[in-house]
């Protein structure tokens, strides 16, 4: 499974929600549906209502996680690596690993590597969701100061013509009865880019990490990568 999740409680029948499958099974890629999408007219499945349950507090653990794991900001060695340079929270606009250490990001051999795991993006809307980075992402160390990296991304909605397997599924496997739409947020490759956005929202760009004067790499809110 994809830590720190086993599965969801609301997995087993006559429940059957679809989280623990769609989105932990170890093996197959994170669908990264992050809301359910009901059609007004059409039917509703207990599994459906089963499934924003766990997908709430699926977001409620990682975000629990993300604040444990994010604590020791400014002790034990895990600083700016600069005085005047201030540590802020993990809460800027554009993706935020659930942790920032963990060989979250390795930066080796001129290359720096985005692992898989989980992160808290931001949707085009404005709102944060945590999804799953499905493959390791590779890129070539940028030296140019003030250099923005990390991931692109994409929305859109999926039916039961993309996914059959969101019809209805009370009988323990899918039908061929159309259930709820879901709204999936992808992660798609990277970007670096030496000019800082007005509002990455409008993009598909969401920034995690900068190159700094120094030669240093810093997340966002100022934390130096590779200290501790």
């Amino acid at each position: 499974m994809k830590l720190p999740f086993n599965y969801t409680p609301l997995h087993l029948a006559p429940y059957n929600s679809r989280t623990s499958y769609n989105e932990f099974t170890t093996g197959l890629v994170s669908k990264n549906y992050v809301l359910v999408a009901f059609k007004s007219g059409e039917a509703l499945q207990a599994s459906e209502l089963n499934e924003i349950q766990d997908n709430f507090y699926k977001h409620t653990t990682l975000s629990n996680l993300l604040f444990k794991n994010w604590l020791f900001i400014g002790a034990d060695g895990f600083t700016s690596g600069d005085p005047t340079l201030p540590v802020y929270g993990p809460s800027w606009v554009g993706a935020v690993p659930l942790s920032p250490v963990d060989n979250v990001i390795i930066i080796e051999n001129d290359e720096i590597t985005l692992k898989v795991g989980w992160y808290l993006v931001d949707d085009k809307s404005g709102i944060k969701f945590w999804i799953y980075n499905n493959t390791d992402k590779i890129i070539t160390s940028p030296t140019v100061v003030d250099s923005f990296i990390g991931f692109t991304i994409s929305s859109s909605y999926i039916n039961t013509t993309t996914d059959d397997g969101l019809n209805d599924n009370s009988g323990g496997s899918s039908s061929t009865i159309p259930g709820a739409d879901r709204y999936q947020l992808n992660i798609t490759g990277t970007f670096v880019q030496q000019t800082e956005e007005t509002d990455w929202l409008i993009t598909d760009k969401r920034p995690i990490m900068k190159v700094f004067a120094d030669n240093k790499y810093r997340y966002l809110n100022n934390l130096q990568i590779g200290t501790g």
